[in-house]
């Protein structure tokens, strides 16, 4: 099967992982982000400092629920003050981390600083995730279960989602009908702020298609049962802490 995608990462694991992804229209949406974010030219040359930065944020959201102080991180990295600086810089703008205006780390994929409306909790750690595709993939980054809590975009309704195996399945979806809508925006070089602003979960179909009605958008979009969205969810996270391919 060819892809339009594929790279080995600087712990040698391969990024995105195809086998997580068995639908058809998953496929579609997961080809349809990484061209439009220009993915490929994200992790070009990234070396092994950026990659040990980028791992030790990734770890303390998950151990902590939030991003490190930049006197943790750099302790973790292994990396003076100056050094961390120009590699926190370089991952910022290859959009790897986002940070605030004060240049303090306002999150990295999937992990935000401030709630975005999906609330995960792995391993008895709160965290927020950027969007929906990024709560469902949160667990398999992890190698734990996650649990889910997030609202219908359209009529603001609870939506609770549960994995198992660590994070290769899904345990509860509720209300058993809810699905993700993936939208295909790019904007200013930051999915932060665009892609993942329209990437949400709907109560039904007909609220999806309602929202859709009522919010007309210049990109493509996509709609996926939960299980396709957990796909692509693990595709894109379960390889960014492995120590190597498969």
């Amino acid at each position: 099967m060819n892809h339009s995608f594929e790279i080995t990462m600087p712990s040698g694991a391969t990024f995105p992982d195809w086998s997580c992804v068995t639908s058809p229209v998953a496929r579609a949406a997961l080809d349809a982000i990484f061209e439009i974010e220009r993915v490929e030219r994200r992790w070009a040359g990234l070396g092994g400092d950026g990659d040990r930065v980028r791992r030790a944020v990734l770890e303390a959201y998950i151990e902590t629920g939030r991003a490190p102080s930049l006197s943790d991180l750099g302790d973790a990295a292994g990396l003076d003050a100056d050094d961390l600086r120009g590699e926190l810089a370089d991952l910022v703008r290859r959009d790897i981390v986002v940070a605030d205006d004060d240049n303090v780390i306002a999150g990295a994929y999937p992990f935000v600083e401030r709630s975005r409306g999906h609330r995960l909790r792995i391993a008895g750690v709160e965290i927020n995730a950027m969007c929906a595709i990024d709560a469902l993939g949160a667990g398999a980054l992890c190698g734990e279960d996650a649990v889910i809590d997030s609202a219908c975009a359209h009529c603001g309704d609870a939506i609770h989602l549960e994995t198992r195996d660590r994070g290769a399945g899904l345990a509860v979806v509720a209300p058993a009908g809810a699905v993700v809508r993936v939208g295909i925006e790019h904007a200013d070089g930051c999915s932060a702020d665009s892609l993942c602003r329209v990437m949400a979960y709907f109560c039904s179909d007909d609220h999806l298609v309602a929202w859709c009605d009522a919010n007309p958008a210049p990109g493509e979009g996509y709609r996926l049962a939960m299980i396709e969205a957990l796909q692509v969810g693990r595709a894109i996270y379960a390889p960014m802490l492995k120590e190597s391919g498969p």
